[in-house]
């Protein structure tokens, strides 16, 4: 059990950490840009061998991010005597003999410390109400996340916490709910320990716990793995398929302010004939949405049970190959042919109309991407509110984020263009084949001539009919537009931050 402490007495372990580097800059310096481990065993001797210096950091990397026992006296000259005896008070720590263990992980994250279970403490490896620390789907809605200020948001299904964390900074009041008592312990002590104090913690299935009340933003990454029954809080949903996921979607909006957003994370099935699109707009019908679908991957049936079994569950060959078993008979049996991973945004719009944007996601998301998100719901509205003659008064600017990439073939003994692509190199990284004609009209949008004038002169250009070229162009104007190559002028471009650039 972790004790209620507060944030001013967990400063100070807090401030030890950061002043030795434990921190998630730090350990990229450290290891390099590679998977940390999450259960013993795994590639830990790699590990164990780059924190062979004994200096503060590599003490405090294996004793709360490896998980190893460490002597008594190495625990003590890096935490101090003090802390190291509050840590055992607050039930972070425990002794082994001369020892001392680490009950819990300290994940940096951010600018966040974060506790969560130790996936191979005996006691829960195998309890369903395991808490996971930083996973691939926390990282992808916390970069999917629109960062907008907010009164009120929702964090809902918190485990260790680190969505509703990131909220409070950018919200008055958030709200973050579990069905998980053991959850709420682990995000109540890690806002302590982050000094967040904007948090209200609420024990509740789905939307129960906030009945009648409504946000500006509701984050969720609910369990959401496909599997056969419930085995762990944090993964499976106990009911069947991807039923809990459009639930969620179905009953989101009730708990949306006009202009809310509502982003998830999710996995859904994908059965034998059906396009996917085809079977995840039915979610969205009649909910008062616009929503934007993002397919980030794809994987067979039998190679989903296999990732989800070897990431998760611990155990011998024998045990994971029963399980294994189990999941493949269980897809069998419901005509699952694959699972999908994406992300979801809904917005709640009082419009007579709304619209509904599935497709896949770009290649090599990297970093907060929350902004562009946002930016690509005022871009869709544009397209929908505007008509191709209205498009064509319009004044586009072309982002300076955009890279043309030419494609040269040895023809006839010499160098020919035989494809152009454009690409953007932050925030949605979309690629496309264009022409090479009309990507040079395209260096001309720069928010002073309007659409029609720009075609015009290309037409001239070509020695085509001004129509033929505008009607050819269009389709493709209205892509770029969408995807954020080009923006109109009621649109503003996102400022560089924190994410790098694209080589």
């Amino acid at each position: 059990m972790l004790a209620p402490v507060a944030p001013s007495e967990l400063q100070r372990l807090r401030a030890l950490c950061q002043e030795a580097g434990y921190t998630d800059r730090g350990l990229l310096a450290l290891f390099g840009p590679i998977e940390l481990p999450t259960r013993a065993g795994r590639g830990m001797a790699h590990f164990v061998h780059l924190t062979r210096e004994g200096r503060r950091l590599d003490i405090l990397v294996r004793l709360f991010l490896l998980g190893l026992p460490t002597p008594h006296q190495v625990a003590a000259e890096a935490l101090g005597a003090r802390l190291l005896e509050d840590c055992g008070a607050w039930g972070l720590l425990e002794p082994h003999q001369d020892r001392v263990a680490a009950r819990v992980r300290l994940l940096p994250y951010r600018d966040l410390l974060l506790a969560a279970d130790q996936a191979e403490y005996p006691e829960i490896a195998e309890r369903p109400g395991q808490v996971m620390g930083i996973t691939a789907s926390t990282v992808a809605l916390a970069n999917f996340a629109v960062r907008r200020p907010v009164e009120e948001a929702l964090d809902l299904g918190t485990g260790c916490g680190v969505q509703a964390l990131l909220a409070a900074v950018h919200s008055r009041q958030v709200t973050a709910t579990d069905t998980n008592g053991r959850a709420l312990e682990f995000a109540r002590f890690n806002a302590a320990l982050n000094n967040r104090t904007n948090i209200c913690f609420i024990q509740g299935d789905a939307f129960q716990p906030v009945r009648g009340r409504r946000f500006d933003l509701i984050l969720s990454n609910p369990p959401f793995a496909i599997s056969p029954r419930l085995r762990y809080f944090y993964r499976d949903s106990g009911q069947p398929g991807d039923s809990f996921c459009r639930r969620l979607v179905r009953e989101a909006p009730e708990f949306l302010n006009d202009g809310g957003l509502f982003q998830m994370t999710l996995d859904w099935v994908e059965h034998v004939g059906q396009d996917w699109r085809q079977r995840l707009a039915e979610w969205f019908e009649g909910t008062g949405c616009d929503a934007w679908v993002l397919r980030l991957n794809c994987e067979t049936a039998a190679n989903y049970a296999y990732l989800w079994i070897r990431d998760t569950e611990p155990g011998d060959s024998e045990q994971t190959a029963r399980l294994y078993e189990e999941w493949v008979e269980y897809f069998e049996r419901e005509a699952v042919e694959a699972v999908s991973t994406g992300l979801i945004a809904m917005r709640r719009t009082g419009a007579a109309r709304h619209w509904l944007r599935l497709e896949e996601a770009p290649a090599r998301i990297i970093g907060p991407i929350g902004d562009w998100v946002a930016q690509g719901f005022l871009l869709r509205d544009f397209l929908e509110a505007n008509s191709d003659e209205q498009l064509l008064t319009a004044k586009l600017r072309l982002v300076p984020e955009a890279r043309l990439e030419q494609e040269f073939a040895a023809r006839e003994g010499r160098w020919q263009s035989v494809a152009s692509r454009i690409r953007l190199t932050r925030g949605l990284p979309w690629t496309g084949n264009l022409d090479a004609r009309l990507a040079g009209s395209l260096a001309r949008l720069a928010g002073q001539r309007p659409l029609r004038d720009v075609l015009v002169h290309l037409a001239i250009e070509l020695g085509v009919e001004p129509d033929r070229v505008i009607a050819a162009s269009l389709p493709l104007v209205r892509d770029m537009i969408l995807r954020g190559f080009l923006l109109p002028e009621s649109v503003p471009a996102v400022s560089p931050g924190e994410q790098p650039p694209l080589p």
